[in-house]
């Protein structure tokens, strides 16, 4: 899962994406497909895990007399009067009710000041701004801690207007957006049955608790807290879910963590993320740590399923040395690449070396696979779906697992992920039928 600090964004783009796909008029999904037997790539998300994403990440560099402004116009949340010098003389708000743009610092405040029923607080996520003009991202908020609730978004123009910071713009959205809610075993169970799958691989997000983009206290002890929630969850339907334990790779705890989760006897596999640990292989340092954990999992017959994107460089260089490099570490495992060329926006350079390395016979090959995760996403043009074909045969189709990724974050269900599939990438009947019945080797040991 590709969650870092701003799963809002996530959902955006899920919507988005989804807008895009009815625009290009990407082909309709057969009328009756096989499902897959086994999802090779789902996630679970524990209290504590929405919790962390809830929790917004409340911008730090804001000027402290705009940071002011905010407070002053949170005290003044229903008073028009008071309002008003809050804002700039040709100020503009949307009326989301109309929609309609009110301009003026009169009907601004008169707005605003009948827009709530009750206080709220507005709670900074990003800022961009010079000494004279700025951009806030923010939300509208009520509550704290669990009992925080998100009445709705907003951008907001700021500008210095007779040496005072006074709103120029404010863009609404409502509601929400809606937090995020546990989603434990027996949900997903449920999701797998509506969609007519057997079985499900559940990945841990331990590793979301020893990533720099979440600050939370004794991030180790926390992982394994989330470690062992997966593996409590997981065996309650031992039939239908198998856990992989997670954990950063380059972090000093990784390897005193991957031999708990050996030990601990009800993990199947090791979940890696680089993008949640900002690794980079290219760093010396980094290829090291992460090496000596492939060969850890190696030692411990622990499968592999790593998230290969690591920074928004990923590509030629990378996948080069997770093929010359990692792969060798583990040569008895499989190791299993997560979305199809490692995860996020589409990296054709990454997925062309995968390819080409596996159509070569490299011999660090023989146990790497994939699994099509969100491989739809990367299909939105004829072209890109036609070079999504090409390196999937060229891979073998035997070597292609579906997977679906999360149920929340605004991301499809295990149903709505295979339609998307069928829908965006454009294989024949019988490769889909194929990829549907596939098994991961470390599923038939």
């Amino acid at each position: 899962m590709s969650v870092r600090r701003m799963p809002l964004l996530v959902r955006s783009l899920f919507v988005l994406a989804a807008v895009l796909g009815g625009a290009i008029g990407v082909r309709a999904a057969p009328a009756s497909s096989p499902a897959p037997v086994i999802d090779h790539h789902q996630h679970l998300l524990s209290p504590q895990g929405a919790a962390l994403l809830n929790t917004p990440d409340v911008a730090k560099d804001i000027p402290p007399a705009v940071t002011a402004l905010l407070r002053a116009h949170e005290a003044a949340w229903n008073d028009a009067a008071k309002l008003a010098p809050l804002y700039a003389g040709e100020a503009v708000v949307l009326d989301v009710g109309g929609p309609t743009w009110l301009q003026g610092r009169t009907a601004a405040a008169e707005h605003q000041a009948k827009r709530f029923v009750r206080p709220y607080a507005i709670l900074p996520l990003a800022w961009q701004g010079d000494d004279r003009s700025g951009h806030l991202a923010a939300l509208y908020s009520r509550g704290e801690g669990d009992a925080r609730r998100n009445v709705g978004s907003v951008a907001m123009r700021l500008v210095r207007e007779d040496g005072m910071w006074r709103i120029a713009m404010v863009y609404p959205v409502f509601p929400g957006p809606v937090l995020e809610q546990p989603l434990d075993a027996e949900r997903l169970v449920a999701l797998l049955d509506a969609a007519g799958i057997r079985r499900a691989v559940v990945l841990s997000v331990g590793y979301w608790f020893q990533s720099p983009h979440f600050k939370v206290d004794d991030p180790v002890r926390r992982t394994r807290e989330e470690n062992r929630w997966t593996a409590e969850q997981v065996a309650r339907y031992p039939d239908r879910l198998v856990a992989f334990c997670s954990l950063n790779p380059i972090s000093d705890e990784a390897l005193m963590l991957l031999e708990e989760c050996a030990k601990d006897g009800r993990f199947k596999g090791l979940k890696l993320h680089f993008g949640n640990a900002d690794i980079d292989l290219t760093k010396p340092e980094h290829l090291r740590r992460v090496r000596a954990v492939f060969a850890a999992a190696n030692k411990a017959r622990l499968a592999i399923v790593v998230h290969a994107r690591g920074g928004d460089d990923y590509g030629t260089r990378h996948a080069r040395l997770l093929v010359d490099e990692l792969l060798p570490a583990a040569p008895d495992v499989t190791v299993q690449m997560a979305h199809l060329w490692g995860g996020a926006a589409f990296a054709p350079e990454a997925l062309a070396v995968y390819a080409e390395a596996i159509a070569a016979k490299h011999p660090a090959t023989r146990n790497f696979i994939f699994d099509i995760s969100d491989a739809a996403s990367a299909g939105g043009t004829p072209q890109t779906a036609a070079l999504l074909v090409q390196r999937m045969r060229q891979i073998g189709i035997d070597r292609l697992y579906y997977g679906s990724d999360a149920a929340f974050s605004g991301h499809p269900d295990p149903a709505a992920s295979w339609q998307a599939f069928r829908k965006g990438v454009p294989l024949t009947d019988e490769e889909f039928a194929r990829i549907a019945g596939n098994v991961a080797p470390y599923l038939r040991e």
